[in-house]
């Protein structure tokens, strides 16, 4: 029976309340005393003979018969008025099939998609189509802009003077932090700078759009297929219904990518005035001019602890710089919620830049947040003569410290004393040393959500020939999501995960799914495609206890047989399947709510050893412990794969990812990924990966999400272990040679 049920979710820091529909389900959960098969054991990727071969189709691969080219013409400046722009002549070139300027474009919520008056460097202004992508560049050209500069902002300190805000600046607190802070035994002060990170995933941002009399379809390469869909209905006024978005391959998002984005947009517009399907896709510099990035900041600490190391209170407050666009990410959340600290006072400032719109980037503020935290926790540590980690657990929180809330799982401590055991930690003094290379050892906690929620639905289905059909409505950035959804599958129906295909990034084949954001794609899907696949599987023991004349209660899906419980039956399940003819088994699920008056979040820690040049000021990151609580893993294969990305991810915003911006014009130097530096896998350290705990006994099949907990505290980690390396701290991001000469000096 269904249900109208409203429920809870918080997505990176932020609650929903949503109404969703579920189904009364039946589904058993995993039976704790018998392992659940498959799910748990390492599986090749289902993609990965597509994706190696080519085979996989990316928006950029799409080609339609009459498609035409699409390029944008962006500002130079950091703020400027268009004084001129000659539309017509870009027309008159040859080849030209449509022009657009800042007056003809459709608009992207409140945003312009072109706009005569662009507030930074590579904000558009004109967008054009044509039989080619060089007649596209010469109608470019023939525009022959004129802008009218003005001043701009691009600094923190200037931002934050002309108190001009993205948001209303926030404040939360708890308990009486002046009193407490005068009161503590020791009290620090503390201040670090967080860079702005880019995304740089392997594909930009691109969008191919076909507006059609019967309707409008989309590729484009987006985190949230459902997010874009309603986008595009409501900006031009079409029946959702009518609307189809694809994404069936994606080179990665990292948060940039959620909805429609002003590459769908345009390209729609172009498609719809000209009647020829558009492609649009954006160059590398525009990606990183235009396309977002980790939000800057200053973030500042007053800790005060008691002798034995026990936090009294935290005064936190951060800056952060938003550009012209975003939302003030839940940079202060490790301050408020990571440890037990009776007395929190916490303030955000989000600051408006000629820098164009920030976007949330993996564990967007947390991560950064969590660099600083842990950094200034150490200093306590330190002033206290306690051992860092030893720290940590005297403050480790029973309870959600805002809220009060039980957690519905919690393994931090567990995670301490495993990281601990495999770095070596108890020996890290002897690491350090007088020479000219020197070794240090440092340690961060990991906190972040994750924990899923409706709605989401799965259908799954099989036929005569026993290979399921799982269908969903998600997309996969590459994280594998599809392949765990087949794990799943495969587990209620006693078949090999190779022999069952998934279907996903495409709104014309399912029922709502997840959007991929905020660690909850997982933990959402996967409850309901083994509904799904529950229902499929009851109907399938239903007909075989017919055939073979014995009670389905008796029978079960082992294998790829129907067998019996006591073992004196075994058929191949295409005995009963091969029955169907033309015919299909079907079943459909949904993700039920979490529970209520529980925080749901993921924990753990990573350690890091580096290695420090003091000669060079080169700093080598030689190996990374990651212990992460993130309740049942489906994929070990997949969830080790994620936990070295973020590694690698956290590692470039600690010793080489920065975007530099010239002061005297506002615009970015190092759009490029030849001046841009990215890690790579010569940058890769020793990666030792494991996952504590058990199922989380209040979620749906135990599952809570990966995507965001590796990256969140590996930067921290490695800055601790420098100043245990050397003696000295370093309170900006990235630690490159220059700066880390500058400290030694």
């Amino acid at each position: 029976m269904a249900r109208l049920v409203r429920t809870e979710a918080v997505v990176e820091g932020r609650v929903e309340q949503r109404y969703t529909v579920v189904e009364d389900d039946i589904t058993p959960e995993y039976d704790l005393d018998r392992p659940p098969g498959v799910v748990g054991r390492p599986a090749t990727r289902v993609t990965a003979r597509s994706r190696v071969t080519g085979a996989a189709t990316f928006t950029t691969d799409v080609r339609l018969p009459g498609m035409l080219e699409a390029r944008v013409l962006r500002s130079p400046h950091a703020n400027a008025r268009v004084a001129a722009l000659d539309l017509d002549a870009a027309r008159a070139v040859e080849g030209v099939r449509c022009v657009l300027g800042p007056a003809d474009a459709s608009t992207l919520g409140e945003t312009p998609a072109l706009s005569d008056h662009p507030e930074f460097a590579g904000a558009a202004v004109a967008a054009v189509a044509a039989d080619s992508g060089a007649a596209a560049e010469a109608a470019l050209a023939a525009l022959a802009p004129v802008f009218e500069e003005l001043g701009f902002v691009t600094d923190l300190d200037s931002a934050l003077a002309r108190q001009e805000f993205i948001e209303e600046p926030s404040e939360s607190e708890r308990g009486d932090v002046a009193a407490a802070l005068a009161a503590a035994e020791v009290v620090i002060e503390s201040e670090f700078d967080a860079p702005a990170q880019m995304h740089n995933a392997l594909e930009s941002h691109c969008a191919v759009a076909d507006w059609r009399a019967d309707g409008l379809t989309v590729w484009t390469s987006t985190q949230s297929i459902y997010q874009a869909r309603e986008q595009l209905a409501t900006m031009f006024e079409l029946d959702p219904e009518r609307v189809r978005v694809i994404c069936q391959f994606m080179g990665g998002g990292f948060g940039a990518k959620f909805g429609l984005g002003a590459e769908g947009v345009l390209a729609t517009e172009l498609s719809r005035r000209s009647r020829r399907p558009v492609r649009l896709v954006f160059s590398r510099r525009d990606e990183n001019r235009a396309a977002g990035y980790r939000t800057p900041a200053r973030i500042s600490f007053s800790i005060g602890a008691d002798a034995a190391g026990r936090l009294q209170a935290i005064e936190a407050s951060a800056v952060m710089g938003l550009g012209t666009g975003g939302w003030a990410y839940p940079i202060l959340e490790p301050a408020k919620a990571l440890y037990a600290c009776p007395n929190v006072h916490a303030m955000v400032l989000p600051v408006k830049q000629n820098l164009g719109p920030a976007a949330a980037f993996r564990a967007p503020g947390v991560m950064e947040g969590t660099w600083a935290l842990e950094q200034a926790l150490d200093e306590v540590a330190e002033r206290v003569g306690l051992d860092p980690l030893e720290l940590r657990r005297r403050n480790h929180a029973d309870t959600d410290p805002g809220t009060g809330r039980p957690y519905t799982s919690k393994r931090l401590l567990e995670s301490y004393d495993r990281a601990a055991e495999l770095a070596g930690w108890d020996s890290r003094e002897s690491l350090r040393g007088q020479g000219r290379v020197r070794r240090g050892m440092g340690c961060a906690s990991q906190y972040w959500w994750g924990g899923g929620g409706p709605p989401a639905y799965a259908e799954v289905r099989i036929g005569a020939a026993a290979r399921p059909v799982v269908t969903v409505g998600l997309q996969d950035l590459g994280t594998g999501v599809q392949t765990a959804c087949a794990i799943v599958a495969a587990e209620r129906l006693g078949v090999a995960v190779d022999e069952i295909s998934v279907r996903a990034g495409d709104t014309a084949l399912a029922g709502h799914g997840p959007f991929s954001g905020g660690s909850m794609t997982l933990a959402s899907i996967a409850p309901a495609v083994r509904s799904a696949g529950h229902h499929v599987r009851t109907q399938l023991l239903d007909l075989a206890a017919e055939m073979f004349e014995i009670s389905a209660t008796d029978l079960t899906l082992e294998e790829g047989e129907i067998r019996s419980v006591d073992g004196a039956l075994r058929h191949p399940i295409t005995e009963v399947t091969s029955k169907l003819g033309n015919a299909w088994v079907t079943g459909s699920g949904s993700r039920a709510p979490n529970p209520e008056g529980m925080a749901v979040n993921t924990f753990g820690c990573q350690i890091a050893t580096v290695a420090v040049d003091t000669a060079t000021g080169v700093v080598r990151v030689e190996r990374v412990v990651a212990v992460h609580d993130v309740g049942r893993i489906v994929n070990p294969m997949g969830a080790r794969s994620q936990v070295v990305g973020g590694i690698l991810q956290g590692l470039g915003f600690a010793l080489m990812e920065e975007r530099v911006i010239d002061p005297t014009t506002g615009t970015m130097v190092n759009a490029g990924l030849e001046d841009y530096k990215i890690p790579t896998l010569a940058d890769l350290p020793e990666i030792v990966c494991e996952f504590v705990g058990q199922a989380d006994p209040h979620l749906g099949l135990g599952i809570k999400g990966l995507g965001e907990p590796p990256v969140i505290p590996t930067a921290a980690a490695i800055g601790n272990a420098i100043a245990h390396a050397v003696g000295v701290r370093l309170r900006a991001a990235p630690y490159t040679p220059r700066r880390m000469l500058e400290a030694l000096a």
